[in-house]
Order: C-alpha cells, then structure tokens, then sequence
C-alpha cells in the first residue's frame, strides 16, 4: 500500500498525453475560431492575398504545433521532503518554489478531453501573495496519478521533514 508520508518522489514530468491535450485545444480554436470566417472569405477574395493569408495562418499553426512540444518538454516538477520545486518555459524559463508550509488547498481538475487522455491538473492554493492571485496557485498539469499526488502533497503538508 501506498504510504504518502513515507514516499519521496523526486523529479516529476508530464505525461506525454499532454502534449495531445494541447494540440486538441488548438484544433478546437482553429475549428471554432478560424475556419468560420476563413472559408467564407476564400469565396469572396482574390487568391493572391487569400493565398498569403493561408500561408501565413499555416505557418502560425506549425510553428504553434513545434512550440506545444518544446513547452512541455521543459515543465518539471520536483518534490523533495520540504518543498515543490518547479520549472517551465522556452523562451521564458521560470523556476519557482513552493513550501510545504505555505500550501493551504488542493485541488484535482480534469475536464472531459482531459478524461479521454488519461490526464488530471492539481492546483495548488498557496497562502500569501495577497492581491496576486496568479502567483498564488500553482498548476501542476498532465498528471496520471493526481489522486496519488495529491495524497502526497497532504501528507508533507501535515508532517513536514
């Protein structure tokens, strides 16, 4: 059986699943927000600039899909017996640390597509940082194991190393 107080988990990353997730949401926005007006105005415009329009939006799309991919291959997360240590971002590398201590909620968040993948989100609610609520959560995403995670952070939470 599994004995969060005991357990020492170490670097954690996101499952590969996330990266589906994320490439779901982006097919949903050009779905929703792209083709509607785009396939409209292909009937009504000239094909030069209907053509650069295209080509520009393919190009965004790929460079969207590439950069889904480095993102997530930079998001680690590490739990030693006092603190979540965090680090994410391609170009933006953000590093951050959140102790024990200081954790006052968490929660498991999974939405549907996030169901079909197999993957949860914890958000972690930290005390302080009045005023700023960003900097207030921390969003630990693509879990397989958010229940036993979430198990884990509650048990250093209550008996501290």
């Amino acid at each position: 059986m599994f004995d969060p107080a005991a357990a020492t988990l170490g670097e954690v990353l996101p499952h590969r699943n996330l990266r589906s997730l994320y490439r779901i949401y982006l097919l949903i926005i050009i779905w929703v927000g792209v083709l509607p007006w785009l396939l409209p105005l292909a009937f009504v415009s000239p094909p030069e600039p209907m053509l650069l329009l295209s080509g520009g939006l393919l190009l965004l799309v790929v460079f969207i899909i590439w950069w889904i991919g480095a993102y997530c291959h930079t998001i680690r997360y590490c739990f030693t017996p006092s603190e979540i240590v965090w680090e994410q971002g391609v170009w933006f590398h953000q590093t951050g640390n959140v102790p024990y201590n200081r954790i006052t909620n968490v929660e498991i968040f999974q939405g549907p597509i996030s169901r079909r993948f197999g993957i949860s989100h914890l958000k972690i609610q930290m005390a302080g940082a009045a005023g700023f609520a960003s900097l207030s959560v921390l969003k630990i995403r693509g879990m397989t194991d958010a229940v036993m995670l979430k198990e884990y952070i509650l048990a250093r939470m209550k008996n501290p190393s």
